[in-house]
């Protein structure tokens, strides 16, 4: 009977090392891909940087504004006013 107890605690113990060497080989084989997972998201933050970067570049007015002087496509003009704005000049009609 007590050999037939060692029997069962070195089988439990067995399939317990087993167990952990299978997770751990599985653990390994899942930090590989999230380390490549980072890497592409790497990648992809800094093509998301350079396209915002662009986005934001040719969407400014400073770089349309030299567009349009390039291509003389707009002439400087003078602002036009509804009225002489007596309110924020604070003056009466």
């Amino acid at each position: 009977m007590k050999n037939y107890y060692r029997e069962i605690i070195f089988g439990i113990f067995i399939f317990a090392v087993i167990g952990n060497i299978i997770i751990f080989i599985s653990s390994m084989k899942l930090s590989t891909e999230i380390h490549t997972f980072e890497q592409k998201t790497f990648v992809l933050k800094q093509e998301n940087i350079q396209l915002e970067k662009e986005m934001a570049d040719t969407e400014s007015f400073l770089h349309t504004k030299e567009y349009q002087t390039k291509w003389g496509f707009a002439r400087a003009t003078k602002p036009i006013y509804v009225s002489d704005l007596p309110i924020a000049l604070n003056t009466k009609r």
